[in-house]
Order: C-alpha cells, then structure tokens, then sequence
C-alpha cells in the first residue's frame, strides 16, 4: 500500500479519470432528504460524509439480478456488467464487501461483478446511529481518500495515481487509524455460550411484539445476503430465471414443505437474524457480519436496536 498528499483539485481530477472507462456514482441527497449512491456527473454533487441509505452491496448484489435465459432451447447467461466506480465509500461498508467477497466466493455472476467495480473510500463522519468494531487491518479498496492524503490498496489504485501524478506532492506513511471514531462496544465475552444459556422467550417475544415484520432492517444492511429464486415460463417453455433479495422477517422466509415454520413469530424472527449477524452461520460460524453501520438503527419504523440484544446478552449469566 502506497500512501501520498494531494493537491486541493485531486478530487475533481480522479473524477475526470475515472469517467474516462467507469461509470462513475457516489452518495448524493435527494430533495427528500435521503442519502442515495447515484450517477456523478461533478465532484460538487459528491456528499462527502453521507452514509447512502442502501450501500455499494446494490451492485454487487442486485435485489433483482437476471441469473439466465433459455430461448428455443438455447441458454443464454446475463450481458456483461458495466465498468463501474464507486467513490465516497465508508470503512463500514468497504469491511461490508469484504464479507460479501468470502461468501460470494464461488458464485461467477458476483465475481464478475466484483472484478469490473472499483472502489474509492473516504474517512467517513459517524452519525449517531453508528457502532463500528475495532479495526486492525485495512479494508479492501483502490483508492482511499484521507483528507488531504490518498492510499492506493491494488494495482488498480498505482495505475491511477500514476495517471494522476501531477496531483500528488510526495509520499506519507500509511497510519490511518482504521476504527471508525463512533467505536461501538465490544461483543460480549464467551457470545456462543451466552447466546446458548440465554434462550428466553420473554426478551425476543417483547421485541416481536413491537416488530412490524416490514423486513427494513434487513433490506438496507450491507451484509445481508439471503435470497430466493424466481423462474418464469411464458406458453412456448421459453424460461427466465431471476436472483432477489429475500428477508428473514417475511413469514413465508422459514416457511417448508408440510406447513413448519423454523421461525412462526417475530420474536423468533428476530433472535435468528441477531444470530445470524452476531455469531454467523455454516463456516462462518463465530464470526460477526456486523460491520455497525447504524443503518438497521436508523431505518426501524419502531426503533428496534440490535444493541439491545447485545445489552441483553452481556446483562445475562452464563454456565
């Protein structure tokens, strides 16, 4: 990782670079007030500090993403995605990819994606609803913009600061401090054991009482990745199959042959995803996806917080 100080038009000028083989979009606020990643024509439209309401996970991820087509018997897979670029990243949601990128891993359509997106993050100011990890290692990005210095973390990253030497004045030395300053508190000691011993219908049922079951705290996080799939066959047997976002808190989510539910309330519903955020699953099981955005905080119509559940499982005793 190279890092160097920059002139006061880098901005402007990496954005004229990149527009050259990028569709180029970044966090800009509508007149609704909402934070959204859309299409930068000039740096002046880029809201530097602004957390985007659904993150960069949109492109690699789509909530509907055409998977394949069969016509008169023939296969035929999606068109190629676009080059993009992505500026304005925070670190919570640079760490957000980077969990997307292992569980992804082996799936080609994600890859692909993946491989044709460039990243640019920047310092980000923590909102109020933020409660980010402790960060010891660098997120993956390009570029990451720190004020008035530039890290370059692939070779995607040199190419451009090679592009745009003139805007550079020297070398510094990489010592950004990764944790976010809304550091938020550490996981409970000995969680798996805390969450075995602390199964108690009363806590989880109270929150499903006030759960709406509209699934917003799953649909703006940037890790969550669950999804179904969905076939259409018009009357010649011509077929399309298409990838969407699914949501935990859907009654249909846990939903199986023969009528069980794994999940029936939302009392239920909502403990499985805090163990699905909180402690993983399969072979990322014990491992945190939270990246403690703040996002879930912000988007709950009944102010639901995740922290409550850690509240709770801190609070409670274990064997």
């Amino acid at each position: 990782m190279d890092g160097f100080v920059v002139k006061a038009d880098f901005l402007p000028r990496l954005l004229q670079q990149l527009q050259e083989n990028y569709q180029v979009v970044g966090p800009v606020r509508g007149e609704d007030d909402v934070c959204r990643l859309q299409p930068l024509d000039e740096w002046s439209e880029h809201q530097e500090f602004s957390l985007p309401r659904i993150s960069v996970k949109k492109y690699l991820f789509p909530p509907n993403e055409l998977l394949y087509t069969t016509k008169n018997g023939t296969f035929e897979p999606p068109p190629p995605p676009e080059q993009m670029a992505v500026v304005g990243v925070p670190s919570c949601d640079l760490y957000a990819v980077d969990f997307l990128d292992r569980v992804f891993a082996d799936d080609p359509l994600y890859q692909r994606r993946r491989s044709n997106l460039l990243l640019v993050g920047i310092t980000c100011h923590p909102s109020e609803d933020c409660f980010c990890p402790p960060r010891d290692t660098p997120p993956p990005f390009d570029l990451f913009l720190d004020e008035e210095r530039v890290f370059s973390g692939t070779p995607r990253g040199d190419e451009l600061l090679q592009q745009l030497g003139d805007r550079l004045i020297g070398e510094v030395e990489i010592d950004h401090d990764w944790t976010c300053e809304a550091q938020g508190p550490p996981l409970p000691e000995n969680l798996e054991r805390r969450w075995a011993a602390n199964e108690t219908k009363s806590f989880w049922e109270e929150i499903g009482g006030r759960c709406l079951g509209c699934g917003a705290c799953s649909a703006v996080c940037p890790t969550c990745h669950c999804f179904d799939m969905q076939d259409r066959i018009d009357a010649a047997g011509n077929a399309v199959r298409h990838r969407i976002w699914d949501n935990c808190f859907f009654p249909n989510f846990a939903l199986v042959a023969g009528g069980h539910d794994f999940h029936p309330t939302r009392g239920a519903r909502f403990r499985f995803r805090c163990e699905h955020k909180l402690l993983g699953f399969g072979v990322f099981r014990g491992e945190s996806s939270c990246v403690g955005c703040g996002r879930c905080r912000a988007a709950c119509p009944v102010q639901i917080d995740i922290l409550e559940a850690l509240d709770h499982l801190r609070e409670g005793a274990i064997p």
